[in-house]
């Protein structure tokens, strides 16, 4: 059985905390509206407890739908001039430019060395049709003019060690495909990262969408979690990362009209979205 998507936002306090927040909001302004009705026709309202009891059964209604955490969520910033949403989806059914966690090494072994079920490993089938030679190639001609070390001691999979936050620029029907590097592939073929590792990568990288993106809408999944073995971090906390690096880098110099951050199906439930939504409102107060 599928399990409950939302779970963890659903049956939160901050859950109920915000339905009380929104159902005393609507009593509030119902409660004007009828008192304004009462002075001017004060004969209008006679139904008694059984009509209060359905109002305000009405009104909880209305303060759970309101409440209730929506697949997408925008947020509109003013400065910088650009946005940030939290939708959940499929990164490879949308149109713009897209983000890629990558390892030092650029490894693209599916099965041996990479997880095919890996964002990386949809993105070699969905997008390469699983043509590793062609990714291979494309890679190695964007990270032509980036230094690299040789790492004799790995001897599965490519040897060149690049910087953690390098980043390799792929070409695209009328989007780019922005490879960074932002974990180190162990001789164990595991890669390994953490929160100083993803801070630095998206630095560079949002140096790089300066430089290529074209200021169009850029879309990222949830880097930093599951396979890439970042320890004692959340689906939250990367969430954030994100948000708090784009907000302070944009505010130096703009990046990107439009930050996209996808979330996968089956990350549903580990995600607290209202939790997440309130963080990311909070840089426009």
């Amino acid at each position: 059985m599928r399990k409950v998507a939302y779970k963890k936002s659903i049956f939160s306090y901050r859950m109920l905390f915000t339905i009380g927040k929104q159902f005393l909001i609507a009593l509030g302004v119902l409660s004007l509206f009828l008192d304004i009705i009462v002075i001017v026709w004060p004969d209008s309202f006679q139904y008694g407890w059984r009509g209060f009891l359905l109002i305000i059964l009405l009104i909880f209604a209305l303060a759970v739908f309101r409440a209730f955490p929506r697949r997408c969520l925008s947020v509109k910033f003013f400065y910088p001039d650009t946005a940030i949403t939290l939708k959940v989806g499929n990164i490879f059914d949308q149109k713009g430019h897209l983000i890629l966690g990558f390892s030092d090494t650029f490894d693209t072994d599916i099965g041996n060395i990479i997880c095919g079920e890996s964002i990386q490993g949809q993105f070699l089938a969905q997008v390469y049709n699983n043509d590793r030679k062609r990714l291979d190639n494309d890679l190695e001609r964007a990270l032509s003019s980036d230094p690299f070390s040789i790492d004799n001691t790995k001897t599965k999979g490519k040897n060149r060690r690049y910087k953690i936050g390098t980043v390799a620029v792929l070409p695209g029907e009328k989007r780019k495909f922005f490879c960074c590097a932002y974990s180190k592939m162990g001789v164990d073929l595991k890669a390994y990262s953490d929160i100083n590792n993803l801070w630095d990568s998206l630095i560079n990288l949002w140096v790089k969408i300066r430089i290529e993106g074209e200021q169009k809408n850029i879309f990222i999944p949830v880097i930093g979690t599951n396979l890439a073995r970042v320890p004692g971090i959340s689906h939250s906390l990367p969430i954030k990362l994100l948000v708090f690096s784009f907000i302070v880098n944009s505010r130096v110099e703009p990046i990107s009209k439009e930050l996209i951050i996808m979330i996968g199906e089956k990350d549903l439930e580990k995600v607290d979205l209202l939790e997440i939504g309130d963080f990311i409102k909070s840089f426009n107060k």
